[in-house]
C-alpha cells in the first residue's frame, strides 16, 4: 500500500509541476536496505503554489490537517497529510534556505523507490548526511542505522570527501567516521 500512495503522491507532483524528492525510509531504501515504513517524506519546493492544491489531486479519501507545524528533527516546515483508511501519512517538508537541503535538492537524481517508475530522490551521499543529521538532534538510532546501511550498500562508490565537508559542519563527522571503520571494504 505505501508503494501505491508515494506513486500517487508523485504523479499529483508532476502532474502540477512541482519540484520534490521523496526523502526518509524511501531513499534509504533506494541507497541502502529496504526497511518498512508507516509514512513517507517528501521535500517540496512551493513557491507561491497552494498545499491545497495537492491534497485536492490526492482525493478526498486523504484528509489535509489544516496547520503547517514545524517539524522540530528536521527543522523544517511540514505538512501531513493522512490516508484515514489506513492510517498512513505522507509529509510534506518545504524546501528551506537551509545550505545542505538547498544542495541536495539540486543534486537530486532519478531513483526506482520499488514502484518500477522513477522518481527524484536524494544521492547516497546526501541519505547518509541527511540520516546523521537527523540522528544528531533527535537522537534517532533508526538514523544511525539508515545511514550505516547505505554506506555498506554503497561500498567503494561514495564521495566521502563531499559527505565529510558536510558532516564537519553539522558536526557529525565523528558519527559518519564510526560508521566508516565499521565497514571494512571502504578506504
Amino acid at each position: 500500500m505505501a508503494i501505491e500512495f508515494v506513486t500517487r503522491v508523485v504523479t499529483v507532483l508532476r502532474d502540477l509541476e512541482i519540484p520534490y524528492m521523496v526523502v526518509g525510509s524511501f531513499s534509504t531504501n533506494v541507497h541502502g536496505t529496504p526497511r518498512s515504513t508507516k509514512d513517507a517524506d517528501f521535500v517540496i519546493e512551493l513557491g507561491s503554489r497552494s498545499i491545497l492544491e495537492i491534497s485536492q489531486q490526492l482525493g478526498s479519501d486523504f484528509t489535509l490537517e489544516p496547520q503547517m507545524s514545524f517539524e522540530t528533527v528536521t527543522g523544517t516546515m511540514r505538512y501531513r497529510v493522512t490516508h484515514p483508511a489506513t492510517s498512513f501519512v505522507i509529509e510534506f517538508f518545504l524546501l528551506s534556505d537551509d545550505p545542505h537541503d538547498r544542495e541536495r535538492f539540486q543534486r537530486r537524481l532519478s531513483g526506482d523507490i520499488g514502484d518500477g517508475k522513477s522518481t527524484f530522490v536524494p544521492t547516497a551521499e546526501d541519505v547518509i548526511i541527511t540520516k546523521l543529521r537527523w540522528s544528531k538532534h533527535g537522537l534517532r538510532q533508526k538514523d544511525v542505522l539508515d545511514a550505516a546501511a547505505v554506506i555498506a550498500v554503497q561500498a567503494g562508490r561514495l564521495d566521502l570527501e563531499y559527505i565529510r565537508r558536510w558532516c564537519d559542519l553539522h558536526g557529525t563527522r565523528e558519527l559518519f567516521e564510526a560508521q566508516l571503520r565499521e565497514q571494512p571494504r571502504i578506504e
